[in-house]
C-alpha cells in the first residue's frame, strides 16, 4: 500500500523556489573558479557579466540570482566530471575542450540556457555509461 505524501502549503513550495533561486555568495564563485583553473576574467565570461560586474560583485560579496545558477551548474558539472572522468583535472579539461558529439563547442559554453547544461550533462552521463 502505498503512502500518501502530505499536500504541502503553496508558502512551502514557494519557499522552496527562493531558496533555488536565491543569490549565493561571492565565494562559491571564487571556490568554483579555482577548481576550474580560471581567471576572474574568463569566470565573469562564463556567467555572463562583464569583468567589471563580476568585480563589483566580489566587492559586495553575493552573486545575482541568475549569475548564482550559474555558478551552481559549472560546480555541478565539475563534481559530475570528476566522477566520471577520474579526476578533476580531467572534468576540467574536458569542460573546456571542444567536445566533436557537442558540434566542437565547449562544455562550458553551452551552460548559457538550462537545456545547454542538461545536454552537458547528458553527455557526461553517456560517457559514465558507455552509450556516446
Amino acid at each position: 500500500m502505498a503512502v500518501k505524501e502530505p499536500s504541502r502549503k503553496p508558502q512551502d513550495r514557494q519557499s522552496d523556489r527562493r531558496e533555488v533561486f536565491s543569490s549565493k555568495p561571492f565565494e562559491l564563485s571564487e571556490i568554483v573558479a579555482r577548481r576550474l583553473g580560471a581567471t576572474s576574467e574568463q569566470m565573469a565570461a562564463y556567467i555572463g557579466v562583464t569583468h567589471r560586474t563580476y568585480q563589483r560583485r566580489a566587492k559586495k560579496g553575493e552573486l545575482e540570482d541568475a549569475e548564482s545558477a550559474k555558478v551552481e551548474m559549472l560546480d555541478s558539472l565539475l563534481d559530475l566530471g570528476e566522477r566520471v572522468l577520474g579526476d578533476e583535472e580531467a572534468a576540467r579539461e574536458w569542460l573546456t575542450s571542444p567536445i566533436l558529439s557537442l558540434q566542437g563547442k565547449k562544455p562550458i559554453e553551452l551552460l548559457d540556457t538550462v537545456r545547454g547544461y542538461e545536454r552537458v550533462k547528458n553527455k557526461l552521463l553517456q560517457i559514465e555509461y558507455g552509450t556516446f
